[in-house]
């Protein structure tokens, strides 16, 4: 019962990155419009709050492990840095990676429908950052 909120914390923060995800994929703005800036908006707060939610409960769950499992016990700066940290970065990434979705939503060489998993597998945390940019993309072909 104790990893009840952490475990919820973690589906929840999937749930709301997955959502992103596929918001970015499905809609593309192309203006300045009220409607582009509040589907642009809700992106980009699923994302951030998702990756909060879902690190947060990640570091929590491990370092409750640590302690209980192995007895390594830190300080709770060390958990609170970690996770601090590691949101940030991977919302930094997942931002950029979303804002490079967001310009080739039709990309030919990427159909969802043949693979589902592909989106599943995107709203891991930091996953997005596994998404070849536009840049590694042209040299591909």
């Amino acid at each position: 019962m104790e990893y009840a909120y952490p475990i919820v914390g973690l589906v929840g923060g999937m749930a709301l990155i997955a959502t992103s995800v596929f918001s970015a994929f499905v809609y593309t703005p192309t203006t300045s419009s009220l409607v582009d800036t509040t589907i642009t908006a809700f992106t980009g707060v699923t994302l951030q709050i998702g990756d909060f939610l879902a690190v947060s409960s990640a570091t929590a769950i491990v370092f409750d492990l640590l302690a209980t499992q192995l007895g390594v016990r830190y300080s709770l700066l060390v958990p609170f840095t970690i996770g601090y940290v590691l949101t940030h970065v991977i919302v930094y990434y997942s931002s950029l990676h979303i804002t490079d979705v967001q310009s080739q939503p039709l990309d030919p060489d990427f159909d969802i429908r043949e693979n589902p998993l592909q989106l599943v597998t995107l709203s891991i945390p930091g996953a997005l950052i596994l998404l070849p940019t536009e840049d590694r993309r042209r040299s591909n072909r």
